[in-house]
C-alpha cells in the first residue's frame, strides 16, 4: 500500500491514478459460493494484461448479492493476492452508513489504497443527501475516495453537485458513468483541473482534444479483460498512451474499433433486456470466452441463454479469432505443477492426454445444441452427441457434431455415439472416419447381436479409418444384450477391445423398462471388468440409465467415465431436455467422492473394503506421480515398473482418492504389498507399494 496522510490524498491520486484500472467480477462456483481460487486466478490473468490497478465488489462484482461476510472475504483475497504490489480499490456503498464506515475501516486494515463510494441507493434522493452521506463516510476514513456517479444507484448528480462532493478533503475525484455525454463533458471542464475525472469510455479522449481537458485514468473499466489477451493487450496499450496525451487513432482503428462496436451492440441489448440493470451476465460470459473463470450471476439477474452465449462466441471469434476454444479451464489445466503437459500410458506407450483425466469424468448425452451448451455449463467433461429417437440409439447429425465441436471449449471432450451399428464394416468405418473429420474426441461403435468375429472385423476396420487422426475408438457392448436373440455377451468387452486395438470401451444398456446397468451386471463384476480394462491401459466407461442413487456404487467401481442422461434432465425424465443445474449437481456428487469428502465405502461392512497389509522396508525407492493422470495410466505405469524392477519400493502419489482403491485392488490381485498410505500436505494421497519378489 502506498502510504499517505489524509491531507495528501489528492496528491497521491494525481501520482497513482493513471492508465487502465480494471473492475473485477466475483466468480461463483457450482454451489453458488464465492470461488476464491478463481478470483485469485483472474487477478493474475488481468495483471498479466498490464493494468495499473483493480477494484473489487463494484456493481460488476455483484456487491448487492454478497453477504457482508462475503464482501469482506473478497476484499481479503484481493488484498492478499495484490500483496502490496498492485494498487487496489474497494467499493463500500451500502444502505447503512454504519456498514459503509465499517467497510472503509476494513479496507484500511487490509491495506487497500483507495475507496469508491456511490449514493446509498434507497433514501438518497437529493444531491444534499448524497453530499452529506459522502461527507460522513469521508470523515471516518483516511483513505482517498473516488465518487461513483451512475444511474445504477438511483440518482445522477449534476456537475455542480459533483463539485460539492469533490470539495470534501479526501474525495479525490469522480468516476463519471452517468451515460450522459453532456454531464461527463461539463464535469471534466468544471472539475478536471482540481480533481481526477474519469469517464469509462474511449470517446472521451477524442473530446478532450476538442475541449482542452485531460483524462489521465480509465477508472474501473472491463474492456481490458474482455478485449485483451496477455500476448495482445492492445486496449491497455491504447489507454496507457491516451493517458499520456498520446492518442493513437491508428492503433484503435486497427485492433480495437471492431471489438468495441461488438461490445457496444451486446452491452446495449443486454441492458435493454434487463430493464436497465448492469450487464454482469454479458461480462461474465465474455470473460469466460477470454480465459477467465466466472460462473453464474446471482438472482435477480439472469445468465445469458445458451443460444445467446453461442451467438456471442461466434461473433467474438470473428474479431478475436485466437480465442476459439479458449476458456479458463483451458489455461489453468494445460500444465501440471511442474510446468509440463501431463502424460498417461495407453496400450503400453506414453502419449499426451487431452486433459487432466484423473478418473470418473462425467459424460452427458445430448441431442441438440441447446442441450450441449447446458451440459457444458453444468460442468460435463464429455459432451456425447447421439440420437435417442432412432431405434436402439443412433448417431446425431454431423452438422450438430460440428456445431458442438466449434462451440464447446477445446479442453472439453465431444464424443460421437454411433449406437448399434449394422453388420457392415465398410459403412461403419465411413461413419467413424466422418466423426474424426469433425474432430470428435472419440467415437463409440456398439454391438448388440453381432457375431463376435464380425464385431472384431468392424472394429479393426474402424481403427484403420482413424489412422492419422486424434479421434479415439471406443468399443461398446450392452449389459442387456442377452435379452435379445444372438446378443453378444457384454462380459467379453475387454477381450473384444484388446483384440481390436480400441482406445477404450463402454458398457451401456438398451432396455427402457426402468432397469439399469446394475440390474444386469452386479457391482463386483463391473469392478473386475473395469480393473482389467485399466490394467491394459484402456479407458473404461459405464452408462445405462444411471441415477444419482448409483453414485456410491459407481465410485467404488471407479470407471474413467460415467455416462448419464435421464439423471441430468428436467425432472429426471430422459425424454425432456438436459438441465445445467442437474448436470452440476451430479458432477458435484462425483467430486465429493473423488476428493474424499464422501467415502463410498462407508456403508459397506469391513469385509467388503480393500484391506491394507504391512511389511518391512528394504531396497530402493521409486516415485510415481499419478496426479492429473488417468487411473489406467497409473496402473499401466505401475505394471511396467514392477515388471522391470522387483527390488524397488514404489511411492505412488494420487490426487484422486477413488484411484487409491483401484491401486489397492490391483496390488492385491498382482500379489504386491501396499505398505502404507498417508495424506500429504497438499491433500494428495501417497501409497507405498512393495513389489512381489
Amino acid at each position: 500500500m502506498t502510504k499517505y496522510r489524509k491531507s495528501e490524498a489528492q496528491d497521491w491520486a494525481w501520482e497513482n491514478l493513471k492508465g487502465q484500472w480494471t473492475t473485477l467480477f466475483t466468480p461463483f462456483d457450482s454451489d453458488n459460493k464465492v470461488d476464491e481460487e478463481a478470483l485469485r486466478y483472474n487477478m493474475r490473468h488481468i495483471r498479466g494484461l498490464g493494468t495499473r490497478g483493480a477494484g473489487c465488489t463494484w456493481g460488476m462484482g455483484e456487491f448487492w448479492s454478497l453477504t457482508q461476510d462475503e464482501r469482506r472475504r473478497v476484499m481479503e483475497i484481493v488484498s492478499d493476492e495484490a500483496n502490496g504490489e498492485w494498487p487496489i480499490a474497494a467499493h463500500i456503498t451500502d444502505t447503512s452508513l454504519e456498514e459503509m464506515v465499517s467497510l472503509s475501516k476494513y479496507a484500511e486494515q487490509r491495506e487497500f489504497d483507495l475507496l469508491i463510494l456511490a449514493p446509498s441507493y434507497f433514501v438518497t434522493k437529493t444531491e444534499d443527501q448524497v453530499v452529506e452521506l459522502t461527507r460522513q463516510v469521508a470523515d471516518k476514513t483516511d483513505l482517498a475516495i473516488m465518487f461513483y456517479n451512475s444511474p445504477q444507484f438511483g440518482i445522477v448528480l449534476s456537475p455542480q453537485g459533483l463539485k460539492r462532493i469533490t470539495e470534501i478533503p479526501n474525495v479525490v475525484g469522480v468516476k463519471e458513468a452517468s451515460f450522459s455525454q453532456q454531464i461527463s463533458l461539463e464535469t471534466h471542464v468544471l472539475l478536471g483541473k482540481n480533481s481526477i475525472i474519469s469517464t469509462p469510455d474511449e470517446w472521451i479522449y477524442w473530446k478532450e482534444q476538442e475541449l482542452g481537458f485531460h483524462q489521465q485514468v480509465m477508472f474501473a473499466n472491463t474492456s481490458d479483460w474482455r478485449f485483451d489477451t496477455p500476448d495482445e493487450n492492445y486496449y491497455v496499450q491504447f489507454i496507457e498512451k491516451a493517458s499520456r496525451k498520446e492518442l493513437d487513432t491508428d492503433l484503435y482503428d486497427s485492433h480495437l474499433r471492431t471489438i468495441k462496436q461488438l461490445s457496444d451492440k451486446w452491452w446495449g441489448e443486454t441492458v435493454k433486456k434487463a430493464g436497465g440493470a448492469l450487464p454482469v451476465s454479458l461480462a461474465k460470459a465474455w470473460g469466460e470466452m477470454m480465459g477467465l473463470k466466472a460462473g453464474r450471476v446471482r438472482p435477480p439477474l439472469r445468465d445469458l441463454s445458451q443460444q445467446e452465449k453461442l451467438d456471442l462466441r461466434l461473433e467474438l471469434e470473428q474479431v478475436r479469432p485466437q480465442i476459439k476454444g479458449v476458456s479458463a479451464s483451458t489455461i489453468s489445466s494445460s500444465q501440471n505443477g511442474n510446468g509440463k503437459v501431463p502424460f498417461i500410458y495407453q496400450n503400453g506407450s506414453a502419449h499426451q492426454d487431452v486433459v487432466d483425466s484423473s478418473g470418473m469424468l462425467l459424460m452427458v448425452s445430448v441431442q441438440n445444441m441447446a442441450e450441449a451448451l447446458e451440459a457444458e455449463q453444468g460442468g460435463a467433461d464429455v459432451i456425447d452427441v447421439k440420437n435417442l429417437q432412432e431405434a436402439l440409439v443412433g448417431s446425431g447429425h454431423p452438422i450438430l457434431v460440428k456445431e458442438a465441436r466449434d462451440a464447446i471449449p477445446a479442453e472439453k471432450h465431444v464424443s460421437v455415439t454411433l449406437g448399434v451399428v449394422p453388420n457392415q464394416a465398410g459403412t461403419v468405418a465411413m461413419a467413424v472416419y466422418a466423426a474424426a473429420q469433425l474432430q470428435a474426441t472419440s467415437v463409440k461403435v456398439g454391438f448388440m447381436n453381432t457375431e463376435y468375429e464380425e464385431a472384431v472385423q468392424i472394429l479393426r476396420d474402424s481403427k484403420m479409418a482413424l489412422q492419422g487422426t486424434e479421434t479415439k475408438l471406443v468399443g461398446s457392448l450392452f449389459a442387456d444384450n442377452l435379452l435379445y436373440e444372438g446378443g453378444l455377451e457384454p462380459r467379453m468387452m475387454n477381450q473384444l477391445a484388446l483384440e481390436t486395438g480400441c482406445d477404450g470401451w463402454l458398457i451401456d444398456t438398451l432396455i427402457k423398462d426402468g432397469r439399469n446397468l446394475f440390474d444386469f451386471i452386479p457391482e463386483n463384476e463391473l469392478r473386475e471388468m473395469v480393473l482389467e480394462g485399466k490394467s491394459h491401459g484402456m479407458s473404461t466407461a459405464l452408462s445405462g440409465h444411471l441415477r444419482m442413487s448409483d453414485i456410491d456404487e459407481l465410485a467404488r467401481i471407479n470407471p474413467d467415465i460415467v455416462g448419464v442422461r435421464g439423471a441430468v434432465c428436467q425432472k429426471g425424465d430422459r425424454d425432456t431436455d438436459v438441465a445445467w443445474e442437474a448436470v452440476a449437481q451430479f458432477k458435484s456428487e462425483i467430486l465429493k467422492r473423488k476428493n474424499g469428502e464422501i467415502d463410498p465405502y462407508a456403508a459397506l461392512v469391513n469385509d467388503d473394503k480393500p484391506q491394507i497389509v504391512s511389511d518391512g522396508l528394504d531396497g530402493h525407492w521409486v516415485v510415481l506421480d499419478g496426479r492429473g493422470k488417468s487411473c489406467a495410466g497409473i496402473l499401466a505405469a505401475l505394471a511396467d515398473q514392477t515388471a522391470r524392477d522387483k527390488q524397488s519400493f514404489i511411492e505412488t502419489i494420487l490426487g484422486d482418492r477413488l484411484n487409491s482403491y483401484d491401486v489397492t485392488m490391483w496390488a492385491e490381485k498382482e500379489g504386491h504389498n501396499v505398505i502404507t498410505q498417508r495424506e500429504d500436505i497438499d491433500g494428495s494421497l501417497r501409497m507405498l507399494i512393495q513389489p512381489k519378489k
